[in-house]
């Protein structure tokens, strides 16, 4: 996974996943019991447009909630979010589109935002890069033969 430039208002992270077919990422996008492998330690998703989900780490008390825009198999999946603790940054969009490539495995590109021109959203922004990055990195080594 890496970013690519973007403007200020957006974070594109994209990245090759080796071993997944597109239907495979786009399950473990949606499915709890493979989101809990490589992203939250609890899921609870209510996989259909319009409907809710909620990811936890229960150890540090973190909730995010949000509701699915998007639901396309194996090729697009958007959704929604807030911390529960943390509201000061707003309602952020993320808008996962996936490519099948074959042989060759799939590639998953993240669009997420908006972000403010404010320090505090900017900071935001960077750890949100930082994220993705850190757990695609996870998700793609759940394929044996993936280069983390």
């Amino acid at each position: 996974m890496k970013q690519i430039p973007s403007p200020p208002e957006t974070a594109v992270i994209t990245g090759d996943f080796t071993g997944f077919s597109g239907a495979d990422l786009y399950e473990h996008l949606t499915r709890p019991e493979l989101l809990v492998t490589w992203w939250p330690h609890v899921a609870e998703i209510e996989a259909r447009v319009g409907g809710k989900l909620h990811l936890a780490w229960p150890d540090n008390d973190w909730h995010l909630r949000g509701e699915f825009t998007a639901l396309e198999a194996g090729e697009h999946v958007g959704f929604t979010w807030q911390w529960d603790h943390d509201q000061s940054a707003g309602i952020k969009q993320v808008d996962a589109w996936i490519i099948d490539l074959g042989e060759s495995g799939s590639r998953l590109a993240i669009y997420h935002g908006p972000f403010e021109a404010t320090e505090h959203d900017q900071a935001n922004r960077q750890g949100i890069i930082e994220g993705w990055i850190h757990f695609g990195m996870v998700l793609a080594g759940l394929r044996v033969g993936n280069a983390l």
